[in-house]
């Protein structure tokens, strides 16, 4: 016979053996086939919707900024000349963007809404198409009818004012009819993710009718430029940084926009794909271990195969065949799942974003996903089979499972491949450096949970046994691998579970009591130098509208510091945002409440050389200290003042905050605007100061705090649901982790009981033992995973979240309750509460 013929001979005999044993072999598989499952789904979903969010920013980039470059200007627009410079480089397109208030409805009561507006062109946009309801084109619903231009907005705007189609709408002291609905807007998140109302879309030629361009608003203008498609686009460049005026602006490329959002997005990802780590490690821990269950239940059926005729490495190739096929099905389970739930959150995730995306794209990423799958689940398959070949038949046929442990080459084995699959998984993330520390933080605490596990089974196993109870409790910790895996199972779900029930309370806390407390009820944006004593008296005769304060506002753009050019001088490249256009200016006489890290505050009569006081990020970008010289243009014109102190802005009390304060001269007397803040005691009292200034001041945009407060509130409270329900499949995996480590010794351990019994244990004792076993790995891994969890927790919220940690009290009881009762779970589900009942079961189970 060749072998040729020896092969096809064999492989004629294995394929006959897994028809055979398909069925019943894949059904003890169970365990095993839900590990991978978890695991495969979880870091599925994470892969793709990560893959999927990045891929379209990439792909929408020019649709996010609206051109190939964007130039943006505060206060005021462009000069007539760098307009028609920037006209020659390209295609271009004005585009003005301001916060304002829209009314509608009776003059006397109008209803009121805070509006994000923007003011577009006839060229807008360069890229991408706006989609209203009905079709209509959007030149067409801004152009005027009868005298009355048109307005675009989104429908929740519809809702909140409660109008429709054809119906007016105020903006400063103009009316708009309401022409359309607006569905997508291609370059929405060039004004950031963080919008305080609904969008509102006016022609550009009507903007200044409405008063709300006025000298000192709040008033963004851009100019986008598609270039032409036979010039380099780094000679285009070229020829826009050129024009660039006195005053300065700021820049921005396709890719600078979108990965100004995917800092945001990046973020969520990074976290959520940390928890798919996790469920990854811990679900392959527990595919493992439910191999390793079903080989040493099929101990007995390996020795028939072996004494009537099989090689060993048929054995081996029958075995890893079915276990292969349970993980292939398994594995389109959960990739299947992965894909489905990805696709509908990239749909709405997509849609709200404004950003175009096709389910197509993700081809490519399932296959990488299933790549490093099957290389994680190869290096469980080859940790589960290990030692199937060196199993003694004869031995095993009395039960004896002697030779089949974990050979030493077959673990290196498997740990590469392990690595291999995490390594990949982590390269796949936005973010794999903070990846890596979230994976060695998760390695830290499962590497305490396992040591923590070996300390109390070798501290039990020292324990004399005075009794049967003693005696049952010490064999349930003879083997410290079991106690380790189950501890290390655990312990990672009740982490992430504890983390989260730990910042979700203290978000709680933080919108319930501290920002209410710190943080004011309305924000008057465009407030005018003569209207802010008007305010103040309306607010001083009413004391049920409680505090106020009012700053002036302006715009500044640092230049130097210490008379070195700031991009030489920045010291800290994480803090480059500060030079990076203009940024918030204000004076004042008075100190204004921050803390002062450095330096001291200028009288309240102080007229002489300009001073300022720079905020702490600003220390940091340059290394900043009192008696350097900041050098900053305002208005055009350049200072140059010394810096008098350091202070720290907190940035949770939603007040104006400034990255640098001057004292008054001479910028008292240069034309600004003001930001009032209002902290009320009555909420009939603010409703009515809000309806009376809409009637008296139409240019001033009101912020509601309280709504932005409650709106961000269900937000957390939506994030924090989806968060817990990932640690709950977190540790819903470790359970099955924990069950199949049961599962693999069971048989040993009823016979175990058996003996215990003969010996005269009563079932009462040997129930009550398994109970202290199993609730004693419960309470390791509350312990540490506990521990791990209000940790990580006090690091999120301090300093992520910056909200005080209060963890409360269900965090701390939480653990303890989840470490006991999941750990019994699972122990009964994996057949530790089996017990002999009567004489004939004790003599089979003695006789197997």
């Amino acid at each position: 016979m060749t072998a040729q013929d020896t092969i096809a001979s064999r492989a004629a005999v294995l394929a006959g053996l897994l028809r055979a044993e398909l069925g019943f072999g894949i059904l003890g598989l169970k365990l095993f086939m839900a590990c991978v499952v978890i695991a495969s789904a979880m870091l599925g979903m994470i892969w793709l919707l990560s893959s999927g969010l990045d891929r379209a920013m990439g792909d929408n980039a020019r649709r996010i900024l609206g051109g190939d470059v964007a130039v943006t200007v505060v206060n005021a627009p462009l000069d007539e000349a760098t307009v028609s410079t920037l006209d020659g480089v390209g295609r271009s397109s004005r585009v003005v963007e301001l916060r304002s208030t829209a009314a509608a409805g009776p003059a006397e009561a109008p209803r009121r809404l805070t509006v994000e507006l923007k003011a577009v062109d006839g060229a807008y946009p360069l890229y991408g198409s706006v989609e209203l309801a009905g079709g209509q084109v959007l030149q067409e619903a801004l152009g005027a009818r009868d005298g009355l231009p048109g307005a675009v907005v989104e429908p929740g705007l519809l809702t909140q004012l409660g109008l429709d189609i054809g119906d007016r709408v105020r903006l400063g002291g103009t009316d708009f009819e309401i022409r359309a609905a607006l569905l997508r807007e291609p370059d929405r998140l060039s004004a950031g993710t963080f919008l305080v109302g609904p969008r509102v879309l006016v022609a550009l030629d009507r903007l200044q009718a409405t008063g709300l361009t006025e000298r000192g608003s709040l008033v963004e203008y851009r100019t986008r430029i598609r270039f032409p498609t036979d010039t380099p686009s780094s000679d285009a460049m070229a020829a826009v940084a050129a024009a660039e005026p006195a005053r300065g602006w700021e820049i921005q490329s396709p890719s600078e926009a979108a990965e100004r959002v995917r800092e945001v997005t990046n973020r969520t990802t990074t976290f959520l794909g940390i928890s798919g780590l996790a469920a990854f490690a811990v679900g392959l821990t527990g595919a493992w271990a439910a191999v390793a269950m079903w080989i040493g239940r099929r101990h007995r059926t390996i020795a028939q195969y072996r004494l009537s005729g099989a090689t060993a490495s048929m054995v081996v190739a029958l075995h890893a065949s079915l276990v292969a096929i349970a993980a292939a099905i398994a594995l389109a389970i959960g990739l299947g799942l992965a894909a489905a739930v990805a696709i509908s959150l990239l749909e709405m995730l997509t849609a709200r974003l404004h950003l175009l995306w096709a389910p197509a794209d993700l081809g490519a990423d399932i296959l990488l996903v299933a790549v490093t799958l099957s290389l994680g689940l190869a290096g469980a398959l080859v940790a589960g089979l290990s030692g199937v070949a060196r199993l003694a038949p004869l031995r095993a046929l009395r039960g004896d499972g002697a030779g089949a442990g974990l050979v030493r080459r077959d673990g290196l084995i498997a740990c590469g491949l392990v690595l291999a699959a995490l390594a990949l998984a982590i390269a796949g993330l936005p973010n794999p450096a903070m990846a890596v520390v979230a994976a060695l933080g998760l390695a830290a605490v499962a590497g305490l949970l396992a040591l923590f596990g070996s300390l109390i089974a070798r501290g039990v196993r020292r324990v004399p046994s005075v009794r049967f109870l003693s005696l049952a409790v010490k064999q349930g910790f003879d083997s410290q691998r079991a106690v380790m895996l189950r501890a290390v199972a655990l312990g990672i779900g009740i982490a992430g579970i504890t983390g989260v029930v730990a910042v979700q309370h203290s978000l709680q806390a933080a919108f319930e009591t501290q920002i209410p407390q710190k943080a004011p009820d309305l924000v008057l944006l465009d407030v005018q130098a003569a209207q802010v004593e008007r305010i103040r008296d309306r607010v001083a005769s009413t004391p049920a509208l409680g505090e106020l304060q009012a700053t002036p506002f302006m715009r500044t753009r640092l230049l130097e510091v210490n008379g070195r050019p700031v991009e030489e001088a920045l010291v800290d490249p994480d803090k480059d945002w500060v030079i990076e256009g203009d940024r918030s200016f204000s004076w004042t006489a008075e100190p204004t409440g921050a803390e002062l890290l450095a330096g001291t505050w200028w009288p309240a009569d102080y007229d002489g050389p300009s001073l300022v006081s720079a905020e702490e990020d600003v220390m940091q970008a340059f290394d900043l200290k009192p008696g350097d010289t900041l050098t900053y243009s305002v208005l055009g014109r350049v200072f140059t003042s010394e810096v008098a102190n350091i202070r720290k802005e907190y940035h949770r009390t939603m007040r104006p905050e400034f990255l640098v304060v001057a004292s008054p001269d001479p910028f008292r007397d240069a034309p600004h605007g003001w930001i009032v803040s209002l902290q009320g005691r009555d909420e009939a009292a603010l409703n009515g100061f809000i309806s009376e200034l809409s009637r008296s001041a139409a240019n001033v945009t009101v912020i509601d705090v309280r709504r932005i407060v409650r709106e961000a509130t269900d937000v957390v409270e939506g994030a924090i649901l989806g968060t817990l329900l990932i640690a709950a499949i977190l540790l819903l995996a470790g359970s099955l982790s924990l069950a199949a480590t049961v599962s693999a010794d069971v048989d040993a351990r009823r016979r175990e009981a058996v003996a215990l019994s003969i010996v005269g244990a009563t079932r009462r004792e040997i129930a009550l033992a398994r109970f202290c076993e199993t609730a004693a790995t419960g309470l390791i891994a509350a312990f540490v995973g506990g521990s791990a969890g209000l940790l990580s927790s006090w690091w999120i919220a301090d300093g992520a979240l910056r909200v005080d940690w209060v963890p409360g009290p269900a965090a701390v009881a939480l653990p303890l309750a989840l470490g006991v009762l999941t750990s019994l779970a699972a122990g009964l589900a994996g057949g530790l509460g089996a017990l002999p009942r009567g004489r004939g079961q004790l003599a089979r189970l003695l006789s197997g």
